[in-house]
């Protein structure tokens, strides 16, 4: 009989944002890209517009907390630094975009009618949107016809 041992793995250069292809081929069926180049959102200190919100979701999914994470995540992680070659996304660059005052009104008016021109994610009677109203008072909670258990 032998003793168990401590299992060896073969040393793979991977990463934390394994989702990143799944999420640009979305990227990519939606034409987020060309929506936000639509809406007058071409670049910021040379990087394309297209790859700092990329990365923004990236980060989002990855519960990457600041901007600052969200750029060190892209340093680090063996596939965005494949993916995101030869730019190199620095904090400022992403704070700086993000506060700009771009069109982001006219950009969500693009992208929700690009959803409608899918049969997937088109809207349909029934349908609810949920809505981030994390700032906002709530003052008709208690009356859900739910309750939340925790």
């Amino acid at each position: 009989m032998s003793a168990l041992q401590k299992p060896r793995f073969k040393q793979l250069n991977h990463g934390e944002c394994a989702g990143a292809p799944i999420l640009k081929s979305l990227w990519e069926r939606f034409d987020l890209s060309l929506l936000l180049t639509q809406s007058g959102m071409m670049k910021r200190s040379g990087t394309p517009s297209w790859l700092i919100c990329f990365l923004y979701v990236i980060g989002l999914v990855s519960n990457c907390s600041s901007v600052v994470q969200m750029a060190r995540l892209a340093e680090q992680d063996a596939l965005l630094k494949v993916m995101f070659q030869p730019w190199k996304l620095a904090q400022y660059t992403m704070s700086r975009f993000l506060s700009s005052p771009f069109a982001w009104t006219t950009f969500g008016k693009k992208r929700v009618a690009r959803l409608q021109q899918d049969e997937v994610t088109r809207l349909q009677d029934g349908d609810v949107i949920n809505l981030d109203d994390t700032h906002l008072a709530h003052p008709y909670a208690k009356q859900l016809p739910f309750k939340l258990v925790v």
